[in-house]
């Protein structure tokens, strides 16, 4: 991304990507709870050397259970996709995902962006994902 358009992009990217809590269902609740869960992507990357992309976000997991949260990268047919794993501790964390893709590198441009978050317990999990357009770029 270019650091001059970096606040614009980033606002309207965190605005689109700040996942609130995923919520549980009327009928979900009255025999479980799942844990509540906080994704918000505060950069999106891209690394000029490799061509990869790397996806930093906040994250955060309260309750009794397990949170994963992925983001995925499409440019013509060049993809790349990686998750991670997050602790329902309480505390939050700074999660950075680094989105290579093996086969060739992301170039500067349009490219569609795919953010999802699983959260689970032993009885129950629920996911949304959400999918927009961004432009990735020289830093």
């Amino acid at each position: 991304m270019r650091v001059t358009h970096r606040a614009a992009l980033l606002s309207a990217v965190v605005g689109l990507f700040a996942l609130p809590a995923l919520p549980a269902s009327a009928a979900m609740e009255a025999t479980t709870t799942l844990p509540e869960t906080v994704l918000k992507v505060k950069s999106i990357d891209w690394q000029a050397r490799t061509g990869n992309v790397e996806v930093t976000a906040r994250v955060k997991c309260t309750g009794d259970g397990t949170f994963r949260w992925a983001a995925a990268l499409e440019q013509g047919d060049i993809r790349a996709r990686n998750s991670s794993q997050v602790p329902c501790d309480d505390d939050g964390y700074r999660s950075t995902l680094v989105l290579d893709p093996r086969g060739g590198r992301f170039h500067p441009g349009v490219a569609e962006f795919t953010l999802e978050q699983i959260v689970m317990n032993d009885q129950a999990g629920i996911g949304s994902a959400s999918i927009e357009f961004i432009r990735i770029g020289p830093r």
